[in-house]
């Protein structure tokens, strides 16, 4: 997971800037979907920071990012995790209302797994 969003982060993931749902227009055209990117805003000043939501979509979760392997067993293990945000009704996928898509069922990406070890490592 952190492979394809180091990877395609930018490219594969549609960027969604506003709080409605709606995509940015003057954005380039995303080719070959995984899903939307979304960055906030966090801090003031020199405390200022972002922190970017990717919200995946279910066919490109299981096959493409996790092809070949157990998704019942990578969705338990991401959620124990904390790395997926789990939906209301518990599962691994949440229904978000996503722009251009409607309400669609999607893995919600809130953190990257090792990136707080390499961003230590780097420091």
């Amino acid at each position: 997971l952190r492979q394809v969003i180091e990877r395609f982060g930018e490219s594969r993931f549609t960027r969604w800037e506003s709080a409605a749902a709606k995509i940015d227009e003057h954005g380039p055209r995303t080719i070959d979907r995984l899903g939307f990117r979304k960055t906030m805003e966090h801090g003031l000043g020199d405390s200022l920071h972002t922190t970017n939501t990717y919200y995946v979509l279910p066919e490109s979760w299981r096959s493409e990012i996790f092809r070949g392997m157990n998704i019942n067993a990578v969705n338990k293990e991401l959620l124990q995790r904390g790395v997926i945000e789990p939906g209301n009704d518990g599962k691994a996928s949440t229904l978000v209302r996503l722009p251009g898509l409607g309400t669609q069922r999607c893995y919600v990406v809130k953190t990257i797994p090792g990136l707080a070890e390499s961003e230590a490592r780097a420091a």
